[in-house]
């Protein structure tokens, strides 16, 4: 659809209107919001200190003798006067929490002391003052000096005073010689109020859109012959003829304006010519991604073996990982497991992940771990890049003896949970990196693991004690295992999938959103008998 000047000055007329309009809309719900704050501010000062005492009285009265519901009663008369107030605490000289309406809601709190740690805060409870706490974390004292206060600090040291429209946290207000009440400000009805005004704002807005479609259209020219040269350029250009050129010979915007058009369609054949190659990588990528979700197993391609209950998963730091796992079952004699992690991720990890993968079914046959390890490294030593190599774990699963057996090559410990002891330990770890050595033969050791029925192994990739919530603090070895332990222990019996998506869960929840700098994959074993 084409667009005149005409419309685009009907745009910018009413747009600036708008503009106008709404910096003054602003300005004026910025002085009425200071306004309604410092109005719920004096108005919950002077609620709070009204009905201090009483609450006080109520709670010596009525919940210091176990009277629960009549307190309640009282408490929500008291919610009632005042909508700005949203939490009640009442507090001890010593800090202790008696009552917080905001958690104590069915019964009295009969639990282990609820004791204010903050000495800051405590300074308000023993204070003979009204104190508040700003939204901004600043506390201060308020002095009564007839009817006025006087702002000061913990030691009635003059302060600054609060500034217009300061939003309150909290009050604390000095009951009598026993307890200090807190209260909690809301600023929902504040909220409310901008809302209706912002609407009316917008009200306004839609009448400055108006006004200024009819002023734009009573001041705007006929379209320039320029502009029919730019518009026939265009058409030529997308119909793709590169070589149109304009020839605009004013000085002004419209000129510039040509000389931008004609330098534009100089580079269009050339930025063409590259959108043409990055689809085509796209393609490739798109391509690698496929072969490698072929080569990791999922859900239902876990072999299902008696005594075992097995789940893994992998979650890439980019579209192709450097991450791999698999299960082969050598007839029904045992099952072959491993997690490696590649160095890095991207297209090159995911290479090397495939030949891994390949290399370690081509070996599967072996009875010995340590030959399988030696063999495979030998080959990923000798094809691969000096720079590339591969920390993991193999395991074995003797069905017939049912006996678990790993070895590791510099991988990450395993995590072993004893269901008899109710504790979770790290198994002993060791090796070295495939394809870093020539020959690994007298660095890797078989071990063993007392595998016992109810009992969980995890084996995980780096990209778990890894993951960061920001850039100083990891997740870490020691809180995965002490996860792993509380998990289990929490009640009812745990099935690999269930203890899987659990620790999954808590490690994205402690990143909160951080960006997954590391493939990420997790193999969870129970013994079931």
């Amino acid at each position: 659809m084409k667009v005149s000047i005409r419309s685009k000055l009907i745009l910018a007329i009413s747009l600036l209107i708008v503009v106008v309009f709404m910096f003054a809309a602003w300005l004026f719900i910025n002085e009425k919001k200071t306004e309604m704050a410092d109005d719920i501010y004096l108005n919950t000062l002077s609620f709070a200190k009204l009905t201090a005492p009483t609450v006080a009285y109520n709670y010596d009265l009525y919940l210091a003798q176990n009277s629960f519901v009549y307190f309640n009663r009282e408490m929500r008369t008291v919610f009632e006067q005042n909508s700005d107030v949203s939490k009640i605490k009442v507090v001890s000289y010593d800090g202790n929490v008696l009552y917080d309406s905001g958690v104590d809601t069915d019964k009295k709190y009969e639990g282990t002391p609820r004791i204010i740690d903050d000495q800051n805060t405590l300074k308000q409870i023993k204070s003979e003052n009204v104190s508040l706490k700003t939204s901004d974390e600043r506390q201060v004292f308020l002095k009564e000096n007839g009817d006025k206060y006087n702002y000061v600090d913990a030691l009635e040291k003059a302060v600054e005073s609060l500034k217009p429209g300061t939003l309150i946290d909290y009050f604390v207000v000095p009951a009598n010689e026993k307890y200090s009440i807190v209260y909690y400000v809301d600023y929902h009805n504040l909220y409310d109020r901008v809302d209706v005004m912002v609407k009316r704002m917008i009200y306004l807005a839609v009448f400055g859109i108006m006004l200024g479609m009819v002023m734009s259209f009573l001041m705007s020219l006929q379209i320039t012959k320029p502009v029919f040269k730019l518009v026939a350029g265009a058409e030529n250009l997308a119909k793709g003829d590169f070589k149109t050129r304009v020839d605009l010979k004013s000085t002004d915007e419209i000129g510039f304006l040509g000389q931008t058009f004609n330098k534009m369609a100089s580079d269009l054949e050339a930025s063409v010519e590259a959108k043409i190659y990055k689809d085509r990588v796209t393609h490739e990528l798109e391509l690698a991604v496929k072969i490698q979700d072929q080569l990791i197993p999922d859900d239902a391609e876990i072999p299902k073996v008696k005594d075992l209950d097995i789940a893994a998963g992998l979650i890439p730091a980019e579209e192709v990982g450097g991450d791999v796992y698999d299960f082969i079952k050598i007839e029904d004699r045992k099952l072959i497991m491993y997690l490696g992690d590649v160095t890095g991720h991207g297209v090159a990890a995911g290479i090397i992940s495939s030949i891994t993968n390949a290399l370690f079914y081509g070996y599967s046959s072996e009875e010995d771990l340590s030959k399988v390890m030696i063999n495979v490294n030998r080959v990923l030593k000798a094809k691969t890049m000096p720079t590339m190599f591969v920390t993991l774990c193999l395991m074995e699963w003797d069905i017939v003896n049912k006996a678990f057996h790993y070895v590791s090559a510099g991988h990450e410990q395993l995590v072993h949970f004893s269901s008899g002891a109710g504790s979770s330990v790290l198994t002993p770890a060791g090796g070295v990196a495939l394809g870093m050595l020539p020959d690994v033969s007298k660095h890797i050791k078989v071990e063993n693991v007392d595998f016992k029925a109810g009992d969980f192994i995890v084996v995980y990739s780096d990209g778990i004690p890894e993951m960061w919530k920001n850039e100083k603090e990891a997740y870490g070895v020691e809180r995965l295992r002490k996860f792993i332990e509380d998990y289990a222990k929490s009640g009812g019996e745990k099935t690999a999938a269930q203890m899987k998506a659990a620790i999954l869960k808590d490690v994205k929840d402690f990143a909160g959103g951080y960006k997954q700098m590391d493939d990420v994959t997790l193999m969870v074993m129970k013994r079931t008998s």
